[in-house]
Formats: C-alpha cells, structure tokens, sequence
C-alpha cells in the first residue's frame, strides 16, 4: 500500500482571475479586521500596565503564617511553602498510580496517521495553472487526537478512537500555609516532573511496563502499530511560590483593578514584588511585541493579496508576471508597515492623549525655536565690508 498520493489539477486563466478579484473582498475585510485587533492590542497593552501599577501602588507585605484580617480587600505580596491538608493520596482510577502530590497527570501519547500535505504550482503560458498536490503520510506519537476523516485519502490511514485519554487530579485544598488557593491559583501550578512508577503497586491494565516510568501498551515495543500507546505520570509537588494577590478573607483571589483588568502573579521560589512586577511589565512588552509582528505580516500577506490581481493578469507571460510578483510584495510590504506604524500611532494617541499632545507641543517648540534661530543668523553676504572709492 503506498503512502504517497499525487493529484494534478489545472485551473483555467479566468478562474484564477475570478479568484483574485475575491480576494480584493477578502483584503478589505481582513485589513479591517487588523487594524481594529492591533489597536485593541495597544489598548491592552497601556491598560495591563495601568493595572500592574495600580495593584503594586496598593501592595502590602504579609506573610503566611497568620492571616492578617486588617489586609481584607487589600493587594499582598507573600511566599511560602505549598500544601494541603487532604489526607487521602491523589489516584489514578485506571492504573491506581498513587501519589501524595498536590496534583497528578496521566499523560497519554497513541501511535497515529500524520498527513503531509506539499502543494507546487506551475504559470503555463496563456495564464493557466498545474497544480501538483502531494500527499504523505507517516506513523508518529501524539498526546492529541488526529482526526484522520480529513484526510485527503482515509482509507488505509484511518486512526482509532483512543481507549485512555489524558486526564488530570488535584487535591483540594492547596494551601499557603494559612491561606487557600483560589482555583486560578492552582491553575498556575505547572511545574510538573515525571515520576518513576518502578516499585509501585499498580495496574498495568494487562501491559506491561518497559521502562521504569512508562506504561507500553503494545504488542511489539520494537515496532510500534496504530493504536500503541504509551503513557506516563506527572506530578506537581509542594514547593516554595511567591504571589502577588488580593486577600478574600483566607483565600487568595485575582485582584481586579480599576480598568477592570485582572492581577495575579504567581513565581516558583521566594521572589520579592519588585521582581516578579518586572517580569509582569516585561512579559506585558514581549506579548505586545509579539502580537505586532504577526500583524505586520498578516497586513503584508492581505496586501498582497489586494495586487495579486495584477500578477494574475500578466500570468499569460509568467516571466512578465515574475517581475510584477516582486513589484508588488515590496509595495505590499511599504503598506503594511505605513498601515501598521499609523494604527500603532492613532491607537497611542486614544489610549494616552496627553503624551503625544506633549510630544507634539515639544516638536511645535522645537521647530519654531529652529526657525527663528534660522531666521537671526547673519546671511553671508552680510559679512562682506563694502569700501566707497576715494574721490
């Protein structure tokens, strides 16, 4: 049975230009669309640091020892060691994996059908187009599904519905000494580690277990078929956190700032505010820088796609519409970033009005003061000493 599937299909000169005048549509409603998204991006870019300094202005140091009851509503900085005072060990109602960590992952990788999809396209002289569609598939481990029903070619490639799926148990209570972590909280304890089931009374469900932390279910370890598993265990375990939160009472809750923005830092180790709210501003930079670049290029793809509508009229010389193709993603690129620095700019000057009211009431100053210094200064001629002739 292969594993290679070709198709060849050729579209017409006129179906190739009905589809660019689409796409002419589609630009409109994408750089719409951009524009909005990258300024509600700069928008939550000043309100996230808006928040982040307005919960630091209110902060108060604690500690975990004894809840302090005048700090009700208030914005605490704490560290301590994490616990619970759940008695009974998290299990695994499947493979009865015990442990006494505060939370248990049962991670579960299946052997699957993985599609490849390599697509080449040739311009035919009057503007037509072959279209060479190559597809592949190949076995590898995956800890997601594959629907394998997409697939351009099922048959023979179809994956099995899983019979473990990944699952996860949390001890409740996890406490902070005298405090109680909210469930947002808990959802930021992630620093899982693998652990060793070697030793442990456990039920391998009729497998049997390969490696001292690894459960093969399989017949052959030394090939693998669609539909092998292999599954492992993680654990989160008591440590030493530092938070950033507003205390409820004895709980930890996300404190919620004027903006409406929320709060909540959280960072392995003992870390103290004025760290973990640096890393809180540079996490907020890097996102918004992220998010900017992957804008500018969407905004340089879609203008592409407005001029593909002159690389596909001159597709009946595909060496004319070479020339034009790079013409047009140059310009397509002068575009997007005009469009891309204009909707940074407007969006500052929404989100922040009186930086670029002074910014621009600085640069009217400077220029007049530049031009009335122009306008002092002696001209050339206005050194030469003309003598009148003796008489």
């Amino acid at each position: 049975m292969a594993d290679t599937y070709t198709v060849t299909s050729r579209t017409s000169y006129w179906k190739r230009l009905w589809d660019s005048l689409k796409g002419i549509v589609a630009w409109f409603v994408c750089v719409v669309g951009a524009i909005i998204l990258l300024g509600r991006n700069e928008n939550n870019f000043v309100q996230q640091k808006a928040a982040l300094n307005e919960a630091n202005s209110l902060l108060e140091e604690t500690t975990s020892e004894k809840i302090n009851p005048e700090l009700d509503g208030a914005v605490v900085h704490l560290w301590w060691d994490t616990s619970s005072t759940q008695e009974e060990p998290l299990i695994d109602p499947i493979f009865w994996v015990k442990t006494d960590a505060l939370k248990l992952y049962r991670n579960v990788e299946m052997y699957q059908w993985e599609e490849e999809e390599h697509t080449e396209s040739t311009d035919n002289y009057w503007g037509s187009e072959t279209t060479t569609t190559t597809y592949s598939y190949k076995k590898a481990w995956s800890d997601t599904a594959i629907d394998s029903s997409n697939f351009y070619h099922p048959g023979w490639h179809e994956n099995p519905s899983w019979k473990y799926e990944n699952e996860e148990y949390v001890k409740n209570p996890i406490l902070l000494w005298a405090y109680t972590l909210s469930s947002e909280f808990v959802g930021l304890l992630n620093d899982s580690k693998v652990i060793s089931l070697s030793g442990m009374d456990i039920d391998l469900q009729g497998w049997q277990l390969y490696s001292e932390n690894t459960i093969y279910i399989w017949e052959n370890p030394e090939e693998p078929k669609v539909w092998d598993m292999r599954i492992k265990f993680l654990t989160v375990n008591p440590g030493t956190v530092s938070v950033v939160w507003k205390q409820t009472s004895d709980q930890l809750w996300s404190y919620r700032a004027s903006n409406w923005k929320k709060i909540y830092l959280l960072q392995d180790g003992k870390i103290d505010a004025e760290e973990m709210f640096a890393k809180a501003h540079s996490d907020n930079r890097t996102i918004t820088w992220l998010i900017r670049l992957v804008w500018l290029f969407l905004l340089w793809a879609w203008f592409s796609m407005m001029f593909n509508i002159l690389v596909t009229l001159a597709k009946v010389l595909p060496f004319l519409a070479d020339i034009i193709w790079v013409g047009t993603w140059l310009a397509s690129f002068c575009l997007a970033l005009v469009v891309w620095l204009l909707t940074i700019w407007i969006a500052w000057i929404a989100v922040r009005p009186v930086i670029w009211i002074s910014v621009l009431v600085i640069a009217a100053l400077v220029i007049v003061f530049v031009v009335m210094k122009w306008k002092k200064s002696p001209l050339p001629n206005d050194n030469v000493v003309t003598q009148e002739p003796n008489q």
